[in-house]
Parts: C-alpha cells; sequence; structure tokens
C-alpha cells in the first residue's frame, strides 16, 4: 500500500448523489465508468492494496466502508478506491485485497491522512512478504487482505531483485545521488499517469539504503 491523494470527484456522482433517495446501485453504467477511471488516474493504475497494476477491465470500485453496514458511504467519494479483481472466483485461499475483506473493515485507508502513520509501519521482508510493525494492521494483512499468498509475495520479491540489479549494473559501489534518482523514478508517474507496479516495494528498499549514508 502506499498513499493515495484523493482528487476532485467526478460531477456525475454528485449529481447522482443530489437525487432523493439515491444509491450506489442506482448509479448509471456511464457514471461508474466515469468514477472508476477517476480512481485509476488518482491511483496511478495500481491496486489501492496490493498495488499491482490494473486497468478499466481488470478492476473494481471498492467501499472502504462497506455499503451494507455504511449505507451513508455509499456515495461518499472519500470511501472509494479502485482496486483489483483479487482472484474473484478461485478458492477463498487464494483470494485477496477487497474480494478476501468482503464487508469486513480495516484500520488503514491509504487515502485517508489519518491512516498516514499506519502506511508508515509498513515493512517488505527479502522474501517478499509485507508486515508492519503495528500488530493489528500486521494481522489484516494477513487475514483479511491476505497480501502475502505465494503470487504476491513472488511479484514483491522480483521487485526488490530487479533493483538491486540496476544498483548492482554499475562497478563499484552507487552514491547517494544516484541513488536518490533512482528512487525518484520509482516514486514518478510515466507519460501516462501511471506508477510502477509494486513501486512501494522498490521505494521502501531504496529508502532504506539512502539512510545507510
Amino acid at each position: 500500500m502506499i498513499k493515495i491523494v484523493k482528487h476532485i470527484e467526478p460531477n456525475s456522482l454528485i449529481q447522482h448523489r443530489c437525487q432523493d433517495n439515491a444509491t450506489y446501485n442506482d448509479l448509471s453504467k456511464e457514471a461508474k465508468d466515469e468514477l472508476r477511471h477517476q480512481l485509476l488516474i488518482e491511483q496511478g493504475y495500481l491496486c489501492a492494496y496490493c498495488m499491482q497494476r490494473i486497468e478499466k477491465e481488470n478492476s473494481k470500485i471498492e467501499h472502504w466502508h462497506c455499503q451494507s453496514r455504511y449505507p451513508k458511504e455509499q456515495l461518499d467519494y472519500k470511501n472509494m478506491l479502485a482496486v483489483c479483481q483479487g482472484n474473484e472466483g478461485q478458492d477463498e485461499k487464494q483470494q485477496h485485497c477487497d474480494t478476501k475483506k468482503g464487508n469486513t473493515d480495516i484500520t488503514c485507508h491509504p487515502a485517508d491522512s489519518a491512516s498516514q502513520y499506519l502506511l508508515e509501519t509498513l515493512k517488505y521482508l527479502g522474501d517478499g512478504r509485507i508486515q508492519s510493525t503495528e500488530s493489528e494492521l500486521n494481522k489484516q494483512i494477513e487475514t483479511i487482505l491476505n497480501l502475502n499468498i505465494s503470487r504476491l509475495m513472488d511479484n514483491r520479491k522480483n521487485i526488490v531483485i530487479a533493483v538491486k540489479k540496476v544498483l548492482n549494473s554499475k562497478k563499484g559501489s552507487r552514491t547517494q545521488s544516484e541513488i536518490q534518482q533512482y528512487l525518484n523514478r520509482w516514486k514518478s508517474r510515466d507519460v501516462g499517469g501511471k506508477y510502477q507496479a509494486y513501486c512501494g516495494v522498490a521505494i521502501d528498499y531504496l529508502e532504506k539504503k539512502l539512510k545507510r549514508f
């Protein structure tokens, strides 16, 4: 997970919310498409939870507070995130992100400034595992979001391998300036407004290296 900065909500959502007895399920397909597009843009086309690449065709709109228990938030843009399909339809042990989370509450909202301190507790281990130094969030990562299934761990591990390969491609040690420049590339979007998949892993690794200087 990385911090998400919310943008201005789509006009179609605002207009729909102004209608009497408006619900999310009544939102038109066109309005939902516009909403999904806006969420993808602000998240750099990454799943809000696992950070894998998502596009319009393989993403869905997640309500951080579920609609069934928090009906007043069903049309609240701040409550919405773009997420991956999370192995929907597969064995529950392989499901992750919103698909695994369902209607369960979690403590960390990547687009809420109040959760910033929780995002800062996240760390990535050499085997690709994501953990938090905050015990409750760590439990939620394992059991509710299921972010440590083997495929996701392998993908994160491969990011670190790729980063190390770049750093080791030059003879001798990398300077602080060189590492900072490489870190900035991982923090930046491409010309299409997209972050690199699992960028949070590379950012964490490179920031740790910088702290050693």
